[in-house]
């Protein structure tokens, strides 16, 4: 069933994490969104939203049933048990779990044909800026390319999936392979981006930079108001913007 993004009763799983914990900050702030923090599931109870739960399994039904969205910020295995047990109430998901393999992307177009699925390495709408900028490198196709990227010390999938979205970008865009992405995982950085494209006679960096998560939590928010509105399928970022962009034309 296809919801309105009017007042919509939130579902969040990872709420415990810190990218949980920095999307309910935005709610905290942000007094005039359409979301209403509902069911919380973490490993801590959570300060804002009317039930909270350590594992989905322990929340009833009817309760999993007045959830209009789900946000996923927890991992691989997290997004395949929120699948699992949202599958019977066809609740739209909003995830930015990264770590996922061949048999996990399966599992989500499979079960995307009864209801909206989103998913996204990364949901800075500065990041889906950056990969477009990408596609304008396809005339220095025969520069030399290299990925690198730093994140903080406790990221634990190395190469990030954002470093392996922006591969494939950059392998579309060259129309050839390029070696796996340089990563560095060091102190705090939430994030950095490199793209480095260089001849013999010139260089050309492409950077972004996240300065804190709340890139990630806004980015998952406008996600789930637009997702509500769709019908089945899986969807990205680019589902997101370029359809905003067409309609604003």
């Amino acid at each position: 069933m296809i919801r309105k993004a009017e007042s919509l009763r939130l579902g969040l799983f990872g709420s415990s994490g810190k990218m949980g914990l920095s999307v309910e900050q935005l709610l905290v702030q942000n007094k005039k969104s359409c979301f209403s923090p509902y069911l919380a599931i973490g490993k801590v109870t959570s300060n804002i939203f009317s039930i909270s739960a350590n594992s989905i399994n322990e929340v009833e039904n009817e309760i999993l049933d007045d959830v209009d969205v789900w946000i996923d910020f927890s991992s691989a295995e997290g997004l395949m048990s929120l699948l699992s047990a949202t599958e019977k109430n066809k609740t739209p998901i909003v995830s930015g779990s990264t770590g996922l393999n061949e048999n996990h992307f399966t599992a989500l177009k499979k079960n995307s044909k009864t209801r909206a699925l989103f998913w996204a390495s990364n949901l800075s709408p500065g990041l889906w800026a950056f990969r477009q900028a990408i596609k304008s490198l396809g005339s220095i196709s025969d520069f030399d390319f290299v990925i690198d990227e730093i994140h903080h010390n406790q990221k634990k999938d190395n190469p990030s999936g954002t470093a392996k979205t922006l591969q494939i970008d950059v392998e579309k865009t060259i129309g050839r392979k390029i070696k796996t992405p340089l990563s560095h995982r060091i102190g705090g950085v939430f994030g950095v981006h490199n793209v480095i494209a260089a001849s013999k006679n010139e260089v050309i960096t492409l950077q972004h930079q996240a300065l804190n998560r709340n890139v990630f939590a806004e980015g998952a928010l406008k996600a789930a108001e637009w997702v509500v509105e769709q019908k089945s399928g899986f969807y990205s970022m680019d589902d997101l913007y370029f359809k905003n962009k067409k309609e604003n034309i």
